[in-house]
């Protein structure tokens, strides 16, 4: 896409994804791109991360480290958002995230800085690493079952909560790992796929919520500003205009579940473009999934000069 062309685009709807989208070669093209690049290098001082050469080369298995996938993802999605926009590409009319995609959509509304997202995704990883030290937890997800189904299978294991509605057929279930693995064999025979998600924490559920103290003071310092466009909840799909409200939305979502039909609900409110702002197209499946008119761009590849 030429500048002239960007500049003539109409405002959109930004869907950004959130971890499970890393992958080696999403760098590619984006590297000769300034607002990419100073992104990523950015994330790299903060973090310490060699994140550059793990997009671009690799190996899968350290770029999926627990603590390499999210910055990767956070710092990935965000590039493509300041490089378009250094493109031509008008604010968005609303944005949102899935998961810690929402950590991306702040930084894009200008609420926190870059750093300040980064700083909150360390501060998740070591509360959960100190408080599940001695409870292996995690999180499972379970494509084509219905809801009832998966709460019926959840009626007689306490220590499980569903964690994430992305469809009417797709769910994650979040808690203590053999708990899970049980799980897993219960609706294996009429899931469509069923397993275990690359995740060492049990997010977006109640035994999250004990660490949001502690995740708060160690954020006190962050001064959120009023975002450049609104935000949409992955909670409960309302606006969000207020800084303050939208920075504490995104200390609350790791305890909080994830809504995705609640979203798409909201989407459809808007009557806008969707766009998808990261890597893959996870959030295009899950759109059309819940909603089979709605389609989702993709903004991956980069945009070509003029």
């Amino acid at each position: 896409m030429s500048s002239s062309e960007s500049r003539s685009e109409s405002a959109r709807i930004l869907l950004f994804p959130g971890q499970g989208t890393e992958a080696v070669g999403m760098s590619a093209g984006w590297e000769a791109h300034g607002a990419w690049r100073r992104t990523v290098e950015a994330a790299e001082a903060h973090t310490g991360s060699p994140l550059k050469r793990l997009m671009a080369e690799g190996p899968l298995e350290e770029l999926r480290r627990q603590r390499h996938a999210p910055f990767a993802v956070l710092a990935h999605s965000v590039g493509i958002f300041r490089a378009r926009r250094e493109a031509g590409m008008p604010l968005p009319v609303a944005a949102t995230g899935h998961s810690m995609g929402f950590y991306s959509a702040l930084v894009a509304a200008g609420v926190v800085p870059l750093e300040a997202a980064l700083a909150l995704i360390s501060a998740v990883e070591d509360l959960s690493a100190a408080a599940f030290a001695d409870t292996p937890m995690g999180m499972a997800f379970v494509i084509g079952v219905a809801e009832a189904e998966v709460r019926q299978a959840l009626s007689d294991r306490a220590d499980l909560v569903l964690s994430n509605r992305n469809g009417r057929a797709q769910f994650t279930v979040s808690g203590p790992l053999p708990s899970l693995e049980g799980l897993v064999e219960t609706l294996r025979p009429s899931a469509m796929k069923v397993g275990l998600l690359p995740v060492r924490h049990p997010l977006h559920g109640p035994h999250m919520a004990a660490l949001l103290p502690a995740l708060a003071r160690r954020l006190t310092a962050v001064e959120p500003a009023v975002p450049a466009f609104p935000l949409i909840s992955h909670f409960d799909g309302r606006l969000i205009v207020d800084g303050r409200a939208a920075w504490d939305e995104g200390l609350a979502s790791v305890a909080l579940p994830v809504d995705w039909l609640a979203v798409v609900a909201r989407l459809k409110t808007l009557s806008a473009p969707l766009a998808e702002c990261g890597h893959g197209t996870q959030l295009s499946g899950l759109t059309r999934w819940a909603e089979r008119g709605l389609v989702v761009d993709s903004l991956q590849l980069p945009p070509q000069p003029s």
